[in-house]
């Protein structure tokens, strides 16, 4: 099964291509990152967490279309990332013989949709999240200060086991609506129940995370010589055939309906 992810991402006639291109953009999003660094700290010297904090009007005008910029790139590029995640979870799901999508007009879209999916799915822990931490205050405020910490961690506990259902859940989603090309199917609670419930999928699920845990940091530090960028899509695109091998096994057949 890893074996197989692992060899996913350069097959087919447009695999090495996507893989070119992926690593492109990941490179892309360090060159923006750096120049917003370059030009923070070298064009605006004056401008620090501390200046900001005083109220400078006149420093968050000039670092503000900086920081504008940056989160433009990052959002087009994590949009075309996420489009081509479900293109490969189409291929993987759809057929019995996948081979790596090539990168089409249409990813965009698709990830655009892929995003959507995945903040419904995190929202609620987020939102737990930081209700649990508003809700905290200082030991010494008040003499019955405990309680609303006490609640602020129970809340801020259930928003962190949402956050892992929904890291658990989102992949599944996401295969039903690349594979049905539907978002209604992504919130199909009898479906998608059925799907994660199983041994297949629990098990594809952890070798997914298991695989990134062990060589997303061998990537990273690559990128130091370039090739990092490179083989840092090709793991991403390793990752989404496993979770697509364990949709399509969790739902015991090999190739899903479009």
């Amino acid at each position: 099964m890893i074996r197989a992810a692992l060899n996913f991402p350069p097959s087919g006639e447009h695999g090495s291509k996507a893989v070119v291109v992926g690593g492109v953009l990941f490179g892309l999003l360090a060159v923006v990152s750096a120049v917003a660094s370059f030009l923070i700290e070298a064009q605006f010297p004056g401008v620090g967490m501390g200046s900001l904090d005083g109220g400078s009007e006149t420093a968050w005008d000039r670092i503000v279309p900086v920081l504008g910029v940056v989160v433009v790139c990052y959002s087009i590029v994590f949009f075309l990332l996420r489009g081509y995640d479900v293109a490969v979870l189409r291929a993987v799901v759809s057929d019995s013989e996948p081979t790596a999508p090539a990168f089409r007009p249409g990813v965009v879209t698709d990830g655009v949709k892929a995003v959507g999916i995945l903040l419904c799915y995190f929202v609620p822990s987020i939102v737990l999240g930081a209700v649990g931490l508003l809700l905290r205050q200082p030991a010494d405020q008040a003499a019955l200060s405990w309680i609303p910490n006490v609640v602020g961690a129970f809340v801020f506990l259930f928003g962190l086991f949402a956050f892992v259902a929904a890291a658990y859940l989102v992949p599944a989603a996401t295969a039903l609506f690349a594979s049905q090309r539907s978002i209604r199917a992504a919130f199909d609670h009898s479906a998608i129940r059925s799907c994660v419930v199983t041994e297949d999928y629990a098990v594809g699920w952890m070798l997914a995370a298991l695989v990134r845990i062990l060589l997303l940091p061998v990537t990273i530090a690559l990128q130091s010589v370039l090739v990092g960028f490179f083989l840092q899509f090709y793991l991403r695109v390793s990752v989404q055939h496993l979770y697509g091998l364990a949709v399509s096994n969790a739902l015991e057949i090999g190739v899903i309906e479009r």
